[in-house]
């Protein structure tokens, strides 16, 4: 058996010369070979560095009819001419993509992205109460009435979301009305749950010092009602699914350090919502929060090692505990296979731990949660 080598091809230029790819039958290669089967008969093959020799041998040696002999002689051609690191790294890609594709709900920021609370039908119950209880303030400022206005016809506004500004007025009303106390105060961050839709409002809420401060007292407020827990859990929720990325965070994962140290604080003070004694509504509220972190910091390659254990080890123990809405289930399953798919030491550190989710998350299940169910069984194999 013969070889004439027509490629590797070397690329001219400074510094080491780089390989260049040869085309064979419509397809690139990065060496393509002249096989002389017979004296008078030869045939092309053509391979990538990070393809398995065995693999590249075993077709061609089928598509000729080559005896063991030959395919041996084929073999030890194409070996050195392979990268065994970049063929254990091919190999590892294509068993997550083969994975990737047989699932239907991991990893969210691949399969269905941020989930949001998005209902905008009450704003008129919601006008009502902010201006009933504006009105028996006295304190309340020229300023603040202003703000309010303005910001209840931005929030009716709906179809000017992306476009529409939103002003320094409307700011000092929010601030001041998250000051608000018990029942007054539910109104309040029901509206900014709305507000996180908007484009330029929550460009400039999530940015604020005294909005993150506000948010974070009322999310671990001791004597916190059911209710405020829900509403600013979803505010929450909103807020990391559309706040505007950083540069560096869109490009690189580096996230701005307080916008991390801020949705860890959230993230701690979200504990006590997903344990089971919690109110249903606060739960499915606390883990689509959990999810939306999760689907943050995949699709934007956050570095958050620390921000993502965190979060699996308060699904965990919710998901062992059984119990809950289907959709609590859900959020509580993805954000923890997810979550593995970030990095394999991340799947290493909640593999152990999971064994008995399959078995704690039973009854009367919606189709959403068996096919949840299904993909966290491929990704952990339990």
């Amino acid at each position: 058996m013969k070889w004439v080598c027509v490629g590797q091809a070397m690329g001219s230029g400074r510094g080491k010369p780089k390989p260049k790819k040869t085309e064979l039958d419509g397809k690139m290669y990065d060496h393509v070979t002249k096989v002389f089967i017979t004296e008078q008969h030869s045939v092309m093959l053509g391979w990538n560095e990070d393809d398995d020799p065995q693999d590249v041998v075993d077709s061609f040696a089928a598509l000729y009819s080559l005896t063991e002999d030959l395919k041996y002689q084929v073999f030890e051609f194409v070996k050195p001419k392979t990268n065994p690191n970049a063929i254990a790294a091919r190999k590892e890609r294509e068993k997550r993509e083969k994975l990737a594709a047989a699932m239907r709900h991991v990893p969210n920021w691949e399969k269905f992205g941020f989930q949001l609370f998005a209902d905008t039908s009450k704003l008129g119950p919601m006008r009502k109460r902010l201006q009933k209880t504006l009105d028996a303030k006295a304190d309340a400022t020229a300023t603040e009435k202003k703000g309010f206005a303005l910001m209840m016809s931005n929030l009716e506004n709906t179809s000017q979301y992306h476009s529409s500004k939103f002003t320094a007025d409307e700011r000092s009303f929010i601030v001041s009305a998250l000051q608000w106390k018990g029942k007054d105060l539910l109104p309040v961050l029901d509206a900014l749950r709305v507000l996180m839709q908007h484009a330029d409002a929550v460009k400039t809420l999530s940015e604020d010092s005294k909005v993150r401060e506000l948010l974070l007292a009322h999310l671990n407020d001791p004597a916190a009602t059911k209710h405020q827990l829900m509403l600013s859990l979803r505010v929450l929720a909103n807020l990391v699914a559309r706040r505007p990325r950083a540069d560096k965070e869109r490009k690189h994962g580096e996230a701005p350090q307080d916008v991390v140290q801020f949705i860890t604080s959230a993230v701690a003070g979200s504990t006590r919502c997903v344990d089971t004694k919690a109110d249903l509504p606060v739960r499915t509220a606390a883990t689509v929060f959990l999810s939306n972190v999760i689907c943050w910091i995949g699709m934007n390659k956050v570095k958050a090692d620390a921000l993502t254990k965190s979060i699996v080890d308060i699904c965990i123990p919710a998901l062992l505990a059984g119990g809950g809405k289907s959709n609590m289930i859900y959020y509580l399953l993805v954000a923890t296979a997810s979550a593995a798919r970030l990095k394999p030491e991340i799947k290493a550190y909640i593999a152990p731990k999971v064994t008995g989710v399959p078995a704690a998350v039973k009854g009367a299940l919606t189709q959403s949660v068996v096919e949840a169910l299904a993909d966290f069984r491929k990704v952990f194999g339990v």
